[in-house]
């Protein structure tokens, strides 16, 4: 019996530990999975879900006016008062509900392109952080490598030293390096940490804990962009000018309606009383009356110059960002040009580290180097790895840049 409990105790802690294994492993997330992850949980495309059924509401809210208005008024005590049900129906207004509704019709489109602003802002935000966290990830494995090597270096001084090779500054020096290379491995890891932290928010994730492998891969796509059609495209294309055009129809449509509050109204009346002066008996009653505003404090006055200003701003912000999209374009095509003269040097110079990689690690199997020179070469090539691996990932980045900013963002990634 006491041999049965002994292995039931032993197959329980062994299944208890590789719970454990699984529990810690890390799930893989693709580029593609965490963009639409991030447009599933992100509470800015919320916010923006969330304007436009504010929009269509509004839409309703102005048409509402085309309809029957009915109402009831029962006043106690009857005597020498009005009681009954009445409906009025507007007949012309000279335009004003039709231009109402014209502009919030305008408005909820323009809600609409700003939604699509928000989500290719997300799309973008995840592609940038994704690689971030790649490219920070690197950077931390270099400089702990760094670390390792600043460690065989002072290992190597402390023993010339005790020989009499070299005196007590050689391992002042190491050790100051040393404490360099620390701090700035924890810089890198803090980076590090930071950049999954942003990852995560940008996704809409609330779970403190990261359970998540990157897919880390070098390829990439060079292509050829032309400036002239990209800025074409860009004006043609870009939600956030559709967005100002719309709110430019809207603003014309408030200018008109506002100028129509000079007019009359001119609607028809159908009540039903049943007590008050003019209704000795119950009994129908029904005309067309006129509304003619007279005097309202020059609320008028102030609506049509409120419009004006609107419309004057509207403009305003839609030649201020055509001129900062073309602005951008330019910068991005220098951006990307830069970017793959930075691939081909550090491409170059990860070679060369690789190639002094292996030189180094066959050396040290012949034992004709030291653990110093390996770590030194280790170190190397994990700094030119990380360059190089980060000029990939910038020019990855630049080109997510352009297509945004050209209004071309993959449309498979949204919805």
């Amino acid at each position: 019996m006491e041999m049965r409990f002994k292995l039931l105790l032993i197959l329980l802690t062994l299944f208890s530990g590789l719970n454990c294994v699984y529990a810690q492993e890390k799930e893989l997330l693709t580029l593609d999975q965490a963009i639409s992850i991030a447009i599933e949980n992100n509470p800015a495309i919320s916010i923006s879900n969330a304007n436009v059924d504010i929009s269509r509401a509004e839409v309703k809210n102005a048409k509402s006016i085309y309809y029957p208005q009915i109402k009831s008024r029962i006043i106690v005590p009857f005597i020498g008062r009005e009681s009954g049900f009445f409906l009025d129906q507007l007949i012309w207004d000279f335009g004003r509900t039709s231009n109402l509704v014209k502009s919030t019709k305008a408005l909820l489109k323009s809600t609409k392109f700003d939604k699509d602003t928000t989500e290719d802002d997300v799309i973008l935000t995840t592609i940038i952080s994704y690689y971030t966290v790649l490219s920070e990830g690197h950077i931390a494995l270099a400089l702990e490598k760094k670390v390792i090597e600043s460690e065989k270096r002072i290992e190597q001084a402390e023993g010339f030293f005790k020989s009499g090779r070299v005196p007590q500054i050689e391992v002042t020096k190491a050790e100051v390096n040393l404490g360099n290379a620390k701090l700035e491995r924890i810089a890198a890891q803090n980076n590090f940490e930071i950049a999954k932290v942003n990852l995560q928010t940008i996704m809409g994730i609330e779970d403190s804990s990261f359970n998540y492998e990157l897919e880390d891969s070098i390829e990439f796509s060079t292509s050829s962009y032309q400036l002239e059609e990209s800025i074409i495209q860009a004006l043609s294309s870009r939600p956030e000018l559709k967005s100002l055009e719309a709110q430019k129809v809207a603003m014309r449509a408030n200018l008109k309606a506002s100028k129509k509050e000079f007019y009359p109204e001119i609607f028809g009346r159908t009540a039903y009383r049943f007590e008050g002066e003019g209704a000795e008996t119950p009994a129908f009653i029904a005309g067309v009356g006129v509304k003619f505003p007279i005097f309202e404090g020059f609320s008028r006055f102030a609506k049509v110059e409120d419009s004006k200003a609107n419309l004057r701003r509207t403009n305003a912000e839609l030649r201020s960002t055509k001129a900062g999209i073309i602005s951008q374009i330019k910068q991005l095509y220098l951006d990307i040009q830069f970017s793959k003269e930075n691939i081909n040097v550090t491409k170059r110079t990860r070679e060369s580290a690789e190639q002094g990689l292996l030189l180094a690690r066959e050396r040290y199997k012949l034992a004709r180097a030291s653990t110093v020179e390996l770590a030194e070469a280790e170190s190397l090539y994990a700094i030119s790895n990380a360059k190089y691996m980060q000029a990939i990932y910038n020019y990855n980045i630049n080109v997510a840049r352009l297509l945004r900013a050209t209004g071309e963002m993959d449309e498979s990634q949204k919805h």
